[in-house]
């Protein structure tokens, strides 16, 4: 393993960010590849969508079925594993705030009629982490491991609001520069300033009619917002609650989950202290 590691570094050549490693840029490369295909792939068909020859990726290939990342189907093509989702769930953070959440989440669902999930931000992302489906038999919900552009989603502003300063400028930044559709820069820090002035967002879906998603954060024991707990509301005639009284599960579910991350005090300080703006949940 060693001797693949200096393999590999010698191969790198020094800039401006250190040095780079053709090797692992294209198993990254292959990796990103194939899990933006929703059909098995060939190695021909890999090599082609890399621009990389046969050659290079034959080796790649035979390195991350080795280690389990990808797997070989009947046909001799190739598919990612769970591997990577699995490494994900084990990093601590993940894996501590999943672990806080599953219960509060399930017993969140089955007490409004409506499916919610957990996001966290990865980058100008929002990434799903957590998902508990409607015990009704018609229900909206997102797939696990969804990756979405960060103000698409109202799990993604509540947590862009929440974030630094210096971080947020830069996002925002470069989402007016590409022009994505969001907004001007006066619009986008009207609605962040909103969100983080009320400490949560409700608004109608961007994605799908109807729909109102109810999005709240999630602290840590530092305070900081490590995710977004959001509830997509979808009216049936067969939900039991109405939009008000999901809002106020919504909120409720999201404090318990920030409580067991550390978060008590905080929430106990915003409750004896209302004029506070500091915590969401102080208005």
């Amino acid at each position: 393993m060693a001797a693949d590691i200096a393999q590999i570094v010698e191969e790198g050549e020094s800039g401006r960010n250190g040095y780079r490693v053709p090797a692992v840029e294209k198993a990254l490369d292959a990796l990103e590849f194939m899990a933006s295909s929703a059909e098995p792939l060939t190695q021909t068909e890999i090599a082609a969508g890399l621009g990389r020859s046969i050659h290079e990726i034959y080796r790649i290939l035979l390195l991350l079925e080795k280690r389990g990342y990808i797997f070989r189907t009947q046909s001799d093509r190739f598919r990612l594993s769970l591997k990577l989702f699995e490494l994900a769930h084990m990093h601590p953070p993940v894996n501590r705030l999943v672990e806080c959440a599953l219960p509060v989440m399930r017993e969140l669902s089955a007490n409004t009629d409506q499916s919610c999930h957990l996001v966290v931000r990865e980058g100008e992302s929002a990434l799903v982490v957590l998902q508990i489906d409607s015990p009704l038999p018609m229900r909206y919900s997102v797939a696990l491991g969804s990756h979405f552009p960060i103000l698409e989603t109202s799990s993604g502003a509540v947590l862009l609001a929440h974030s630094n300063q210096a971080e947020r400028d830069r996002i925002v930044e470069r989402i007016v520069a590409a022009g994505e559709g969001q907004g001007t820069r006066a619009e986008i820090e009207a609605r962040l300033n909103e969100v983080a002035r009320l400490g949560y967002e409700m608004r109608p879906s961007l994605a799908v009619e109807a729909c109102t998603n109810v999005s709240m954060p999630v602290r840590d024991h530092t305070g900081a917002v490590i995710a977004a707990l959001t509830v997509p509301f979808l009216p049936q005639k067969a939900a039991r609650f109405d939009r008000e009284t999901v809002f106020e599960r919504a909120k409720a579910a999201a404090e318990t989950i920030s409580a067991a991350l550390g978060a008590g005090e905080i929430i106990a300080s915003s409750r004896a202290d209302p004029e506070r703006r500091d915590y969401p949940f102080s208005n």
